[in-house]
């Protein structure tokens, strides 16, 4: 059963946030997570380039959902912050994701909020992930990839956003 934008919507804007350290990036599970997250007061932008791209991105994929069609990514600047909301969805199961962007480089980006995987690669998998994750691109890659990639039932999920 997919998530529909509007399902993945409500889901994701009932969903709290994550510790106030700006340190190393580190997922937590939302189901586990007792602290709210702190707010991005403003986005700390390091290289104009890719502030762009992440602001001009052509969308976001997870591997599970074996499709030629991208999901839709929407980058948005409010007062100084960044924010990231978007989904892919088919037949086989859902990706959600929403926050706010920390900082973003010339290759990588941290971003505040959460990823929800729903029936993917299985049928009844549910994942959900709140906190700080760090997105990074690689050699001549056109995409910032989920680096936090083994956190629910021991898969590897590649969230990737592409530029």
């Amino acid at each position: 059963m997919a998530l529909t934008l509007s399902a993945a919507s409500t889901v994701l804007a009932a969903v709290g946030a994550a510790p106030a350290d700006d340190s190393a990036p580190a997922a937590t599970t939302a189901a586990a997570s007792t602290t709210a997250l702190a707010p991005v007061q403003k986005t700390e932008i390091r290289d104009q380039t890719a502030y762009e791209r992440l602001m001009h991105n052509s969308g976001v994929t997870l591997q599970w959902l074996w499709s030629d069609d991208r999901g839709h990514l929407v980058a948005t600047d409010k007062n100084d912050v960044v924010s990231i909301a978007g989904t892919q969805e088919n037949a086989e199961g859902s990706l959600a994701i929403k926050g706010d962007i920390v900082s973003i480089d010339k290759d990588r980006f941290v971003f505040r909020g959460t990823i929800l995987i729903v029936d993917a690669p299985d049928q009844g998998r549910r994942c959900e992930r709140t906190g700080d994750f760090e997105f990074k691109a690689t050699g001549k890659r056109r995409y910032w990839r989920l680096q936090q990639m083994q956190t629910c039932d021991h898969l590897t999920d590649y969230v990737d956003i592409y530029y």
